[in-house]
């Protein structure tokens, strides 16, 4: 299940490694996911409402008896947020879709942030 967070986009770069503090990945600078320092929360923010881009966060805990990969997705122009109890998220995933006739297209998966730190 992991495996599907780490398998890189259309020409993406390899997955990141990341330590401490709370974590951010980009799309330039139109969407953003951030995920905080007790790696308890994930928030997911689209920055710009005029453009047709979609923004979402998947992620997984390190629950190893829920190995769910959930996902929180930004409203046009705004954020939400996802949070977890019992566990800590492990790995996580900026994916950028467009706006279709009926429903979004996820088209861009930037590369997986697994945390290095795992307290």
């Amino acid at each position: 299940m992991l495996a599907a967070l780490a398998v890189p986009g259309r020409g993406a770069a390899k997955s990141a490694l990341a330590d401490t503090g709370p974590l951010s990945d980009y799309c330039s600078d139109v969407g953003v996911v951030t995920v905080s320092a007790d790696r308890k929360q994930v928030r997911v923010c689209d920055l710009n409402a005029r453009d047709d881009l979609q923004f979402k966060a998947d992620f997984a805990t390190d629950n190893p008896i829920d190995p769910t990969i959930y996902t929180v997705k930004a409203p046009s122009g705004g954020r939400e947020s996802g949070r977890t109890y019992i566990s800590r998220v492990k790995v996580f995933k900026l994916c950028v879709g467009r706006m279709r006739i009926s429903d979004i297209v996820w088209d861009q998966f930037n590369p997986s942030v697994w945390i290095a730190r795992l307290s």
